[in-house]
């Protein structure tokens, strides 16, 4: 006859050697993270890597990409299988055991914190083609609109001056986003995110320490996301002195630091998607936010 007192402490063992085994891999998966991290705010290379792949992922949380990027090298369109099958995409078979191991929200949404789950990028899948957008240009009838709602997302005065030798410029002593109407829309589409960014930072005068140096790779950063979310031309940020922006910083202090630049990113070009493809953002934008 079975013991029933060693069944139960046969459970509790293997109860026990799972709870340990689970909290191995969250620390195992927080140290990759954190690694990748400093590698990231540390490399000029990395950092421009992980800028194209944050900017094709923006719903993609910092610390996800930054996992991503330790596993999969060449990565380009991440998600989870959730995200996948809203796509009309399915993981393959031979790849399932091959994603990257990232931090994902449960599905119940009345737990809380973080369970470990898995990326995969489009390579790993197979199913329908992924929708293109096409890229806004200068002949491109969107233009207009789009240019209007980044305007819109300008925390100051925007105004008109042909004085200024860029095609958009922050001035913080008049709290104004100044546009030079002579450039060509791509050119004001291209230095408006950042400019809008500068003047986020500067919050209305309120950040005393404000100094445009300070937050230029901040604001690059944040423009060169937008336009490439658009397919707009647009200049690299300059990331030779990434490692100095980011000297002496902890990890976590860098994850946040790179979220904040992500959120502005996505906040702004969420306003744009909203004009120039409102039924697309209403259609799909909160499904694909929470699946990833």
């Amino acid at each position: 006859m079975p013991s029933i007192s060693d069944i139960i402490k046969n459970k509790s063992s293997r109860d026990e050697a799972r709870t340990q085994q689970l909290q191995m891999e969250r620390e195992n998966i927080s140290y990759m993270r954190d690694g990748s991290l400093n590698l990231i705010t540390s490399s000029p290379e990395h950092y421009q890597q992980y800028l194209d792949l944050q900017a094709d992922n923006i719903r993609c949380s910092v610390g996800n990409v930054a996992l991503t990027m330790a596993q999969l090298q060449g990565a380009t369109r991440i998600g989870s299988t959730d995200y996948w099958h809203a796509q009309g995409r399915y993981v393959r078979e031979d790849a399932i055991n091959d994603g990257a191991k990232v931090f994902v929200p449960p599905r119940n949404k009345q737990y809380r914190g973080y369970f470990m789950g898995n990326y995969y990028d489009v390579s790993q899948t197979t199913g329908k083609p992924l929708p293109q957008q096409t890229p806004l240009t200068d002949q491109d009838p969107r233009m207009g609109t789009a240019l209007a709602a980044l305007m819109d997302q300008s925390p100051v005065t925007v105004a008109e001056s042909k004085e200024i030798e860029a095609p958009a410029f922050y001035d913080p002593a008049k709290l104004t986003i100044f546009i030079n109407p002579d450039h060509s829309p791509t050119a004001v589409f291209a230095a408006l995110g950042g400019e809008i960014a500068m003047a986020r930072a500067h919050d209305r005068g309120y950040n005393l320490a404000f100094k445009r140096e300070l937050y230029a790779l901040d604001a690059q950063s944040v423009g060169y996301m937008v336009c490439r979310r658009f397919g707009v031309e647009c200049a690299a940020p300059d990331v030779q002195h990434v490692a100095g922006c980011y000297a002496g910083l902890p990890a976590s202090t860098r994850g946040e630091a790179l979220e904040k630049v992500r959120d502005s990113a996505r906040r702004v070009g969420d306003g744009v998607e909203q004009a120039i493809n409102p039924r697309q953002q209403e259609r799909g934008g909160h499904r694909r936010y929470n699946a990833r």
